[in-house]
């Protein structure tokens, strides 16, 4: 099938749905989640306040929320946001079975519609099961071993340019600093082009777009978040559709490039606007989740130095300034640090999902179209499988100990089942590729006295951007 003759993105979805019982079912589903879990005390947990329920207190800090709520009712309970009653499942047996999803109860597209369903319209996560499997295998072309090499050399002059702007400073704010940088990075590896004066706009549109996901209006009514939200959609879209017929007629070696050659050995692949909802999708994840994971990496850092000086040493037996490929797999101690900071602070704390047919879920019966989130904010920060959850502790990452191997699905950062993160690798690499050069630069630390307010939703950030003390090594 040639890319002129494929299906387009609305075409394709009425075929699969029709073809295919579980979308079938899921697409008759009423677009308010069932409200027979609201009041059931068959179900633990409550309604919260009149009206507002627990909406209130999960913008303000969803954090204490779910931690109390996990301490009042157990790891599964009910709560309920932005007008719905939600089952928040937090044991990892439960998650499992979600995750999983061996009898394909659980829709991600309906999981997340309410959330940023036109934000992020038709990406990767409002895709199910076998439109999703078509749409991954053409994107993991993207992620082949030999793309990925690329990538890392595209990445590593563009850390260390980065990071020049950063020498001489004696305090910046990390967040926002890496955030510049990873933008950057994400233009070279998905884009293929640097930014320049488009950067500011482009950036403003991915945070308008992300933070107007637990946006409670959701309308486009002036001067509120999820109309800003929209714009920033629009703008996206124009960015990337306007590129695509210079793509396809190049031999680029970045990410957006690769998406409008690839062709599976089946024939499949993306049309105009499939490849737009994927770049817009792609480029959000990579460019929040990376930042986010950075900066919770930078204040553990700074916070207990003394793992600093241990990456550092780590990091010696990497020759020459760069990362490269080969490299990834011999910062051992460098994965624990990133693995403990996605426990502490996940990047993505709510996994949506939506019960296609009426099912069991951790010793509950859960009616059909009843809203689940899977909330790794409570499964990371169990006593029965973490020891001193609270506690930065990346040792527990290590071979002697495996406390994420306790259960399958105690630590689930990147997700799990069909829908595991396409990119659990190349964050992996990016992450190892900045922290070389930065702590090679770089001693850091906190301001006296300093404590750490992040914001957990909808992707988690410090409240003060993180105030750092760059130290000249």
């Amino acid at each position: 099938m040639t890319i002129a003759e494929h299906p387009s993105a609305a075409d394709e979805s009425r075929a699969v749905a029709a073809s295919t019982p579980f979308l079938d079912q899921a697409n008759r589903l009423s677009a308010v989640p069932n409200p027979a879990l609201r009041g059931n005390d068959s179900v633990p947990g409550d309604d919260g306040r009149p009206v507002v329920g627990h909406t209130l207190d999960f913008v303000r800090d969803a954090r204490a929320l779910v931690h109390g709520m996990a301490a009042e009712h157990g790891p599964n309970f009910r709560l309920r946001m932005f007008g719905h009653p939600v089952f928040v499942v937090g044991h990892p047996d439960a998650v499992r079975t979600v995750l999983m999803d061996a009898e394909k109860n659980f829709s991600s597209r309906l999981g997340w519609q309410h959330a940023i369903g036109e934000l992020f319209a038709r990406g990767l996560m409002l895709r199910d099961f076998e439109e999703h499997r078509v749409h991954r295998k053409i994107m993991q072309i993207a992620f082949r071993a030999d793309a990925m090499r690329g990538y890392v050399d595209m990445m590593n002059p563009l850390i260390e340019r980065g990071l020049d702007g950063w020498s001489g400073r004696d305090e910046l704010r990390f967040y926002d600093a890496i955030k510049q940088l990873t933008l950057d990075l994400g233009a070279a590896v998905f884009v293929g082009t640097e930014l320049g004066a488009e950067a500011d706009r482009i950036n403003e549109a991915f945070v308008d777009s992300v933070q107007a996901s637990i946006a409670i209006v959701k309308r486009e009514v002036p001067l509120l978040s999820y109309r800003r939200g929209m714009q920033g959609r629009r703008l996206l879209e124009r960015f990337f559709a306007e590129r695509i017929p210079e793509r396809r007629e190049g031999d680029g070696r970045d990410m957006f490039s690769e998406f409008c050659h690839a062709t599976t050995e089946d024939g499949d692949s993306f049309d105009d606007q499939q490849i737009v909802d994927h770049m817009i999708f792609l480029l959000m994840a990579a460019h929040d989740t990376t930042t986010s994971s950075l900066t919770s990496m930078a204040w553990a850092l700074a916070q207990y130095p003394e793992w600093q000086e241990r990456l550092r040493r780590e990091m010696d037996a990497v020759e020459g300034r760069y990362l490269s490929w080969s490299d990834r797999d011999a910062l051992e101690q460098t994965s624990w640090v990133f693995k403990e900071a996605l426990r502490l602070f996940p990047p993505v704390p709510f996994i949506g999902r939506r019960a296609v047919r009426d099912c069991e879920l951790g010793g509950v019966q859960i009616p059909a179209n009843s809203a689940i989130n899977v909330c790794s904010l409570v499964t990371h920060y169990l006593g029965e499988f973490w020891t001193r959850p609270f506690d930065f502790d990346p040792e527990r990452f290590s071979r002697e100990r495996r406390e994420d191997k306790r259960h399958s699905h105690s630590w689930y950062a990147f997700g799990g089942g069909a829908h595991t993160c396409l990119g659990m690798h190349f964050a992996d690499l990016q992450v190892k590729a900045f922290l070389l050069q930065f702590l090679r630069r770089f001693r850091i630390e906190l301001p006296p006295g300093y404590q750490l307010r992040m914001r957990p939703i909808p992707i988690p950030k410090p409240s003060d951007g993180l105030p750092l003390r760059l130290h000249a090594i």
